[in-house]
């Protein structure tokens, strides 16, 4: 932290001292502009110098300066919204205006009648504009490296900006996708089609819009795929429906690093209706249905509508059997937590306290049921914990832990090292401050449980 502050400090003075220097550039000017002396002929621009009309290459230069500015926007956003190509694009076409604007400026120095030795007028055209241009690329270049060697320096400066800038393993991608991902089969007719249907594989990621900076991560770690706002529902999404990307980025990436809860059965079928896809498997009505056997296997298999529709009784293709053998990597319990984990802090009533009330904290992974065996080999893995039935739905389970000592070194440990990236990192940097309040005894008066009530209340639902 101090090496962050040190930079900020240092880039904050560079500027102010940037912003005076071109203050004094343009403060030369206008004296000598406003108030010419008899050394000048008493007279802007000074008797005989013949300056540049403003309304020519200047302007020109001027609309290709606005430009670029206008481009590199438009890249930025495209960027931050996913738009793989806008932002390339953007990019290209502001480099392209940067070049012509250099080449430009160049021109408009060599056909000025006037040098830098020429009196005032010359020494405050060419001082400002060129140093403008000198000052861009030590910025860029110089203060840039700099940054960069002191980044590289500090290994724990440099650990920490890699969690902020959120570098994703991908075991953790595979475990936030065994959490919050699906694979699926878009059905729908179409008299284009040899066949009268068209399908579309989509994987797919939704989350809260406020985890929206969490899939970028994800866009960017994968590229391909757009992200899209659903905004009366406060969804973002994350979808990949082009049969290239997923067999070049997706697949690949499932193959190497695969799931390992009985999601992996719905890849398995939905990667079989990709190759088929890509044989061309839609232009025949018998390619259709065996797509389709595929897709009512999957998920919660076929609408009643495209039953209907379809006017055959499709049968659906055996499901894969999933056997789980074991948590291939703790970036992948990590990725899960971020997607079906909670850190809650939970407070009763209780005689015998100071304040009233008893403070419990619980850490718990919430599953279907046919994953339980998952759910059960957590109890191994982490040493602690163990199996519950979800109250609030009858075909759930979680593996909570209640014990204060597990969650303080085993739990909080766990996650320090194999850190989250989402929205859950922030509850998880409250939880642990809440442990260390109670393991301090803090809980116990009526301030440390203020403070615990506090922190509790941004938590969870509380931080939307």
């Amino acid at each position: 932290m101090a090496v962050q502050k040190g930079l900020n400090i240092g880039i904050i003075l560079f500027i102010v001292s940037e912003a005076l220097f071109f203050l004094a550039i343009f403060w030369a000017f206008f004296h000598s502009a406003m108030a010419p002396s008899v050394e000048l002929g008493g007279q802007w621009p000074p008797l005989g110098i013949e300056p540049v009309n403003p309304f020519e290459l200047p302007l020109l230069n001027t609309v290709i300066l606005l430009s670029s500015g206008a481009t590199i926007t438009y890249g930025h956003h495209s960027l931050i919204h996913g738009d793989r190509k806008g932002a390339l694009y953007g990019t290209i076409a502001t480099v392209l205006l940067a070049i012509i604007f250099t080449v430009f400026q160049g021109i408009e120095y060599n056909v000025s009648s006037f040098t830098i030795s020429d009196g005032a007028f010359g020494t405050c055209f060419f001082f400002g504009t060129g140093f403008h241009g000198f000052n861009c690329y030590i910025f860029n270049n110089v203060i840039n490296r700099s940054s960069s060697s002191q980044l590289y320096s500090n290994k724990r400066f440099y650990s920490t900006m890699s969690v902020e800038r959120k570098i994703l393993s991908p075991y953790w991608v595979t475990g936030f996708a065994d959490a919050e991902s699906s694979f699926s089969l878009k059905v729908s007719k179409k008299s284009t089609s040899r066949s009268g249907w068209h399908i579309i594989p989509e994987f797919r990621i939704e989350l809260h819009n406020r985890d929206s900076y969490l899939l970028r991560e994800i866009h960017a770690f994968f590229g391909v795929g757009i992200i899209t706002e659903i905004e009366n529902k406060n969804k973002v999404v994350y979808s990949v429906q082009s049969r290239r990307d997923l067999t070049n980025a997706i697949i690949p990436h499932f193959d190497q690093y695969p799931l390992i809860t009985q999601k992996k059965a719905d890849y398995f079928l939905f990667k079989q209706a990709v190759e088929m896809l890509c044989l061309n498997a839609q232009s025949d009505i018998r390619g259709v249905q065996d797509i389709l056997s595929l897709k009512a296997a999957m998920n919660k298999g076929l609408s009643d509508k495209l039953n209907s529709e379809f006017c055959w009784n499709v049968i659906p293709a055996e499901r894969p059997t999933i056997n789980f053998e074991r948590i291939p990597d703790p970036n992948w319990l990590a990725g899960f937590v971020d997607g079906e984990g909670c850190f809650y802090i939970n407070t009763k009533k209780a005689k015998g306290y100071i304040t009233g009330y008893q403070v419990i904290m619980t850490f718990s992974i919430s599953q279907h049921v046919r994953d339980e065996l998952l759910l059960r080999k957590f109890i191994d893995y982490l040493n602690c914990g163990n199996i519950e039935k979800v109250s609030t739905r009858p075909d759930g389970v979680k593996f909570i832990v209640y014990k204060f000592s597990d969650i303080r070194d085993k739990i909080i440990p766990f996650f320090q090292n194999y850190p989250l990236h989402g929205m859950k990192s922030k509850d998880f940097r409250d939880f642990c401050e809440i442990a260390k309040l109670m393991e301090n005894k803090s809980h116990l008066t009526l301030d440390g449980f203020k403070k615990i009530k506090s922190l509790k209340s941004g938590m969870n639902r509380g931080r939307m």
